[in-house]
């Protein structure tokens, strides 16, 4: 079967099909209609999109494709992309083209056709009685800067800043602490909308 012959057995199917279209253009001479289904598609998807934004809920987007910067899904039929920076650790070694991935809206921006979301806000949404301010909880060194060590907990990164590191002076952070090291931390600061939290090891009585 061809193409043209798979796009007239489709029209004949909807032949007295009920449904809905979006009006683009009317023309007064020929008295006809320029209709379009994907334009109301749009329409309806930024809709539930408010929708979502106002309720601020965890959402399933489908991975559309993978790139450096991160991933681009599909959001309500919608594409949408998740920095990289806004990705567990625990997603991106695992995370697959088609697959569904748990988020929450960041930015939704219909003037500019704009949508951004975040894997680690809707983690933290998830798990929000895991992280609250005060509580005590083990984690893991990833990465150690000169100002602190970035530790990883439940997929979540914290910042623990060379301030919070204890009482004494510590001269070289790196002789103090290595990667792959299990530490508890207190959780002193959590930021809901950049997907971060930040850590002391000071009064962990």
């Amino acid at each position: 079967m061809t193409y043209r012959e798979t796009i007239e057995e489709r029209i004949l199917s909807l032949i007295n099909e009920t449904r809905e279209f979006f009006i683009v253009a009317y023309n007064k001479k020929s008295q006809q209609l320029l209709l379009s289904i994907k334009r109301l598609e749009y329409i309806r998807a930024w809709k539930r999109i408010k929708q979502i934004q106002t309720e601020d809920i965890i959402i399933n987007a489908i991975v559309i494709n993978i790139n450096k910067g991160g991933l681009l899904v599909a959001v309500e039929g919608l594409k949408s992309f998740i920095p990289n920076s806004h990705i567990t650790t625990q997603e991106k070694e695992i995370i697959k083209i088609h697959q569904s991935i748990e988020c929450k809206l960041l930015v939704a921006d219909e003037r500019r056709n704009q949508l951004i979301c975040s894997n680690k806000c809707a983690l933290l949404a998830k798990f929000a009685n895991k992280f609250k301010i005060g509580y005590i909880v083990s984690g893991e060194v990833t990465e150690i800067k000169q100002y602190g060590l970035f530790i990883t907990i439940h997929g979540i990164p914290a910042l623990l800043h060379i301030s919070e590191i204890g009482y004494k002076h510590i001269d070289n952070i790196n002789k103090t602490f290595a990667v792959g090291n299990k530490i508890q931390v207190k959780i002193i600061h959590i930021d809901m909308k950049q997907g971060r939290l930040s850590v002391s090891t000071r009064d962990m009585s």
